[in-house]
């Protein structure tokens, strides 16, 4: 059950903030964004434990937020309000919000503009 909504959570942070992304390139940078979210999760299971416990207790906050604010998990939430709670957390006074918030963002965005058509595009092709 932790691991599900931990996974979920996850999937739908990756998909909020990589469609955030979108609108600069819709072709290369367009959803789904499986691959995002797969690297995202293999990077939290290459982690030392002690820093996976950390993200992923952090994460369980997040959206347990959620449900506190909305009455429901941050991955079954509307878009819209996924896209307020992230931006709340993104710019919230407690530090450990806006470092979660940091966290994934990289993550993201190092996914997804690593995808291998825009390594081909660059002329990276490996």
């Amino acid at each position: 059950m932790l691991q599900h909504l931990f996974q979920s959570t996850v999937s739908a942070l990756c998909y909020e903030i990589a469609g955030s992304h979108q609108a600069l390139d819709t072709e290369t940078l367009a959803a789904p964004y499986n691959d995002v979210t797969r690297f995202v999760l293999l990077q939290h299971r290459k982690m030392p434990p002690i820093l996976a416990a950390g993200i992923q207790l952090a994460t369980f906050l997040f959206a347990l937020a959620a449900l506190s604010r909305y009455g429901t998990w941050f991955h079954r939430l509307p878009p819209a309000r996924r896209h307020v709670q992230v931006d709340a957390w993104a710019v919230s006074r407690l530090g450990p919000c806006r470092d979660l918030m940091k966290f994934y963002s990289s993550l993201v965005i190092l996914a997804l503009y690593s995808r291998p058509h825009l390594a081909q595009a660059v002329g990276r092709v490996e």
